[in-house]
């Protein structure tokens, strides 16, 4: 089995520029981060299964080459409007390197250069190659600050584009961007930024109120008073649910006929969600929505290829528990000041901060499939005798769903 995933590069305002497609195979090394070119079998997943679309939605996708992989016909099933292709730091000093990229070029094809340390005999070699490539992605892990604040300038000059790769923090985030980086990659998205003395609006304060209402029980004119007191969250919320990401038969009229037909559970959940995508309209955030999105689609999914018999207020759950594992960080808050103030069970808190129980479970699986970690999800496919190929179509499935939200964002918010 080759794990299939991608990771979202955006520019210093979070706006998306596109994905890097990462993939594990299921060798002895397939638990530890690759850096080696795609095959033609993972190659045929992206093209043929999962399909060039749904890969990347409405984004460059990076695909990661090799010179030898490059002079390969199967490069040619490739739609060059749709990918990137990135060549390896190991392939830098191939005295036919040059003679490939250049002839490929010319067949439509886009070049940038993967995960490279930055010092200057790699300056020169990408430098000698600046005709045929377009974008750098500088290792920041292996870059020491001085080469990269150079290795930035040069290759501006030459009117490349800089990704900053394998950015782990919010520190070192801000560091590249101060030396001008076009674009950023790494787990800094979801690492907390709690800003001191952030707080929650009015607004988002009541919404919160009703989201308690739901998830307990409260009496269903309780609840229907509630949201018509509020009317521009009562109407955001009868636009989000009537546009074109749901798929409801009639359009939605009412709050009590929201409540009638979906129940309350997957109300509270969707409320949730609304909130914090009209909080990302216009850029920020917007990467990490759509991480929040995968990961209630991925954790779901488990569910049901795990416990086939799971109920809807299990399925619920589930996506409850991937959402808030992540929505507090599009809120600026911490993660136990946020659910304190929704009063989640004890078993979801569980879940968050220690691992523990059925959904600490999946949530840890999610994280894995997440960083395309095929030897620790590995255990659980074997526990539950999960088929492969429906681990791949669950994967799958998610991108298409994250696709489709992301598209609303895109032209209906």
């Amino acid at each position: 089995m080759s794990l299939i995933g991608r990771q979202s590069i955006s520019d210093k305002n979070y706006r998306m520029f596109g994905y890097d497609i990462m993939f594990r195979d299921d060798s002895a090394d397939a638990g530890r981060p690759t850096d080696v070119s795609v095959s033609a079998s993972v190659l045929d997943r992206v093209m043929n299964e999962i399909g060039p679309e749904n890969a990347v939605g409405g984004y460059r996708g990076l695909l990661k080459t090799d010179r030898e992989f490059l002079e390969n016909d199967i490069v040619e099933t490739i739609p060059a409007q749709k990918f990137l292709l990135m060549v390896l730091e190991s392939s830098l000093g191939d005295p036919r390197l040059e003679e490939v990229l250049k002839r490929r070029y010319s067949q439509g094809f886009r070049f940038g250069i993967n995960d490279a340390a930055i010092n200057e005999a790699n300056l020169e070699r990408i430098e000698a190659l600046s005709p045929w490539i377009d974008i750098v992605k500088i290792d920041t892990l292996r870059t020491m600050k001085r080469w990269a604040q150079e290795g930035i300038v040069r290759l501006h000059r030459k009117g490349k584009k800089v990704i900053a790769s394998k950015v782990e923090t919010h520190v070192m985030f801000e560091f590249y961007k101060s030396l001008g980086c076009d674009y950023f990659q790494g787990f800094y998205l979801k690492r907390p930024h709690v800003v001191q003395g952030e707080s929650l609006s009015p607004s988002r304060e009541q919404a919160l109120m009703i989201w308690n209402l739901l998830e307990n029980d409260a009496d269903i004119t309780e609840i229907v008073e509630a949201l018509e007191k509020n009317h521009v969250l009562s109407l955001q919320l009868m636009r989000f649910l009537n546009s074109s990401y749901f798929s409801f038969r009639a359009p939605i009229t009412s709050i009590r006929q929201i409540i009638s037909l979906i129940g309350r559970k997957a109300l509270a959940n969707w409320l949730m969600l609304m909130l914090a995508a009209f909080r990302s309209v216009g850029g920020a955030n917007h990467p990490l929505l759509l991480m929040v999105i995968n990961r209630t689609e991925i954790m779901t999914g488990l569910l049901k290829l795990s416990r086939p018999e799971a109920s809807q207020e299990k399925i619920d759950t589930a996506y409850l528990v991937g959402m808030l594992s992540l929505i507090h960080l599009l809120l600026n808050m911490s993660h136990r000041e946020f659910l304190h103030k929704i009063n989640v069970s004890p078993e979801i808190e569980e879940a968050m901060f220690e691992a523990q129980g059925e959904w600490g479970e999946l949530l840890t699986v999610t994280r894995h499939i997440e960083n395309t970690d095929y030897e620790s999800i590995r255990p659980f496919m074997e526990r539950y005798r999960i088929d492969p190929k429906k681990m791949d179509r669950l994967i799958a499935d998610a991108m298409e769903k994250v696709n489709r939200f992301d598209e609303l964002l895109n032209q209906e918010f």
